[in-house]
């Protein structure tokens, strides 16, 4: 048998891959602060977890105020990622960067020409906020507040 007719075989027999969901596409609509179908309820009888979480496995290493937090080795825009804030009762989402605000600004800059400097439009969260995170100059989140009235 030659090696084109074996690849070609075990090419057939193999399951086919399921492509796992991106941050970028569970975020994709960051910029206006929507996450259809984004947040984390495990007491809710019908409710499973977004794809993203389910196809690695995640689950919160803990719940503070309504919020779930999730420890994760990812990318965003290139950017390395180590945490996710999804919500349960408080609408808010969140990416931790591994990288001080210079540089995720330097990549949102040039990806979507803006820096998302916290302004009234995101304290209203209308628009996302890219900040230096609290307590560790070296990590950088990008957030979306609570939206009044929700979507």
């Amino acid at each position: 048998m030659s090696i084109a007719r074996i690849i070609l075989a075990i090419s057939l027999s193999a399951p086919f891959m399921v492509v796992a969901e991106t941050l970028e596409e569970a975020f994709s609509k960051f910029q206006e602060c929507q996450f259809k179908d984004f947040y984390y309820a495990p007491n809710a009888p019908e409710s499973k977890p977004p794809p993203y979480l389910s196809e690695r496995g995640l689950v919160p290493y803990k719940e503070e105020n309504g919020l779930y937090f999730f420890r994760v080795r990812d990318y965003m825009y290139g950017l390395p990622v180590s945490e996710l804030i999804l919500p349960g009762t408080w609408d808010m989402h969140a990416v931790i960067f591994d990288v001080p605000l210079e540089k995720s600004q330097e990549i949102f800059k040039h990806r979507f020409g803006h820096v998302f400097a916290p302004s009234e439009k995101s304290a209203k969260g209308e628009v996302p906020a890219l900040e230096a995170l609290i307590g560790n100059s070296s990590q950088s989140s990008l957030y979306c507040n609570e939206v009044e009235g929700g979507e």
